[in-house]
């Protein structure tokens, strides 16, 4: 088997999946290379900053900075 890499638009890239996922001989695998969209990107800072607000109020514990840079 071969593998095929390709750069889609984001605007096209719905459709392009759509389209290929109705030939039985190809198979789609996601990479850690692809890119979030700026919805998700702002879906992410949305939840950071919900996720600061429930620290600051005392309804979440935070963890230590040390311990969030060793998973790094």
């Amino acid at each position: 088997m071969a593998t095929l890499v390709l750069e889609v638009q984001d605007k096209k890239l719905k459709f392009f999946r759509d389209l290929i996922q109705h030939f039985s001989f190809v198979t789609i695998r996601e990479t850690e290379l692809d890119e979030d969209t700026d919805e998700q990107v702002i879906e992410n800072i949305r939840a950071g900053v919900k996720e600061m607000r429930l620290v600051e109020q005392g309804k979440v514990k935070s963890r230590p900075a040390r311990e969030f840079l060793k998973e790094l």
